[in-house]
């Protein structure tokens, strides 16, 4: 295994383009998950280590306190029990509590989660309009949920969540679902944002299905306030499979999300009758 050690997020940039087939690297729990023997790295694996570049340390308000950032190698439990995450960010809380065993939140971190692409932290970020901030953009703020739809992504220097105004956070939810089975692994992972009693976020992610925000299960919430019981479940599972969800048969993760909607939109009792 070859080590290249670099001294700025810029410096690793390149020392990545110099080595094709080079993997950035901070706390390794999302990387160990593709090698054949977790405890060995594979022959001729080279890695671009992170966790000691200080620009990507650090939890702390910014912008007259109006923006939360979280540098993308925070330990997971670092940002699950930081004070100011906790008091702004709640739902990424929520999250990282149902994320792996203690051991992995200590080692695994935040930037890995979200390079990861389905990992638990990644609806949360969606739905508070996370953007990041990118070692080949210094200065920009890009939105997560474009990063997260390239082909590759980008190095991820921190987290920037926006703050509303008052400094209360929105009402939110999160579900990680799984079969009923012990030591099921998750079959989907959701997050739900209100404002005003209006859902107005929605994200999920799956194994093998990158995070991704639900617009067109939103726009149908929008387009039909009335209905519910099957009629909502069979629109939700219809608008949830537009918005990329697999849905080859009826337990399918289409199905299981527009259930979750449904719930936490109060979608499963009888049909409303409209007054004439």
């Amino acid at each position: 295994m070859q080590l290249l050690r670099p001294d700025s997020p810029a410096h690793a940039i390149a020392l990545r383009a110099a080595h094709p087939g080079a993997r950035f690297v901070a706390g390794g729990t999302a990387l160990q998950q593709e090698w054949g023997d977790r405890h060995r790295a594979p022959a001729g694996c080279c890695l671009v280590p992170l966790h000691h570049l200080s620009a990507l340390h650090g939890i702390e308000l910014i912008e007259g306190a109006s923006a939360l950032r979280i540098g993308a190698a925070m330990p997971l439990e670092t940002v699950r029990t930081h004070a100011l995450v906790r008091a702004h960010a709640p739902l990424l809380v929520e999250a990282l509590s149902q994320l792996g065993a203690l051991g992995v939140r200590h080692l695994g971190t935040l930037g890995g989660n979200v390079g990861w692409r389905w990992g638990d932290s990644t609806p949360a970020l969606l739905v508070l309009d996370a953007q990041a901030e990118c070692a080949h953009a210094p200065g920009q703020r890009l939105p997560l949920s474009g990063l997260l739809a390239q082909a590759e992504l980008p190095l991820i220097v921190a987290l920037h969540i926006p703050l509303s105004p008052g400094g209360l956070p929105p009402h939110t939810a999160f579900e990680k679902a799984a079969a009923r089975a012990a030591f099921a692994p998750a079959r989907l992972r959701l997050a739900l944002r209100w404002n005003a009693g209006q859902l107005s976020h929605a994200a999920c992610a799956a194994p093998d299905v990158p995070a991704r925000l639900l617009g067109r299960t939103l726009a149908w919430l929008h387009s039909h306030p009335v209905t519910r019981g099957a009629a909502a479940l069979a629109g939700l599972r219809q608008a949830c499979a537009a918005d990329g969800l697999p849905s080859e048969h009826p337990e399918d993760l289409a199905h299981l999300a527009a259930r979750l909607v449904a719930g936490h939109c109060g979608l499963l009792g009888p049909a409303i009758e409209e007054v004439p």
